[in-house]
């Protein structure tokens, strides 16, 4: 079956998965992990960071039709310190890497569905191809610009920092890392003219070192890719993520989100 806005509304299966996430902010706050809108090229050797625009359409049409509502990650920060939840139902989205089909492909939908997002920017690489991928022998695919970075701000979407490079950071010396995490800060709110509160660490890599020199170089909180939700106690500079890949489609995107909520 091919997965549209009107197979959504009449599925029985999809309408199974959506009454089954009668979850609220009481069970925790999912944050959202994609990297790549778009369609693969034929050389691409990940294909399955590559998520189609139609297929990223319907999983925000999911979300607003099961009551989710974005929120920033200053709102999970903080009810992940014991503070009130944001809404009933919240969720926050983020993309790493800035990859310029976001501009194309996700920004129309986030604003016509009046959602809100976080990027995380390489900082080395703004405008450019994605240097870390042709290293690894893959296609090195164009990132955002500063001028589409701002117009995504004044849409309402925030932006991180995703270190300069793009490295490993668990395989670097402590001064490389420092200047990988810190530096990047500070490039990012030069150039965008912004604060730059929230770090993902690539490939999900960190550990205790990578954590503290986070919180020194004046980060609110991080994003990892451990799995769950984010309940009151967790660590902001370990914040968990669902990945989601391109055959995800809406039943198992649902499927996918569920289970999020019961992993401990």
């Amino acid at each position: 079956m091919r997965w549209n806005a009107s197979s959504m509304r009449t599925s029985p299966a999809l309408a199974v998965a959506r009454r089954a996430l009668r979850f609220s902010a009481d069970d925790g706050i999912p944050i959202l992990l994609y990297h790549k809108i778009g369609t693969p090229q034929r050389a691409s050797r990940i294909k399955r960071q590559y998520v189609s625009p139609g297929l990223f359409r319907l999983h925000m049409q999911c979300l607003v039709r099961a009551g989710y509502q974005a929120v920033s990650l200053g709102q999970v920060l903080r009810c992940v310190e014991g503070g009130a939840a944001p809404s009933r139902k919240p969720i926050a989205i983020t993309f790493d890497d800035g990859y310029a089909g976001l501009y194309h492909h996700a920004l129309p939908v986030l604003r016509e569905l009046g959602l809100t997002a976080t990027v995380f920017l390489v900082a080395d690489y703004l405008g450019r191809p994605a240097e870390w991928e042709r290293l690894a022998g893959d296609v090195a695919e164009p990132l955002l610009t500063v001028e589409q970075i701002r117009e995504m701000t004044a849409a309402g979407i925030a932006f991180g920092s995703h270190t300069r490079s793009h490295p490993r950071l668990t395989s670097l010396a402590p001064r490389r890392a420092a200047d990988e995490i810190g530096t990047s800060k500070a490039i990012l709110e030069r150039q965008l003219e912004t604060p730059i509160e929230f770090l993902a660490y690539p490939y999900g890599a960190f550990d205790r070192a990578a954590l503290d020199l986070a919180r020194r170089a004046g980060y609110l909180g991080a994003c990892s890719t451990r799995r769950g939700v984010n309940r009151p106690g967790e660590d902001p500079f370990a914040l968990r993520r669902v990945n989601i890949r391109r055959y995800n489609v809406a039943p198992r995107f649902l499927w996918k989100l569920r289970r999020a909520y019961r992993t401990r």
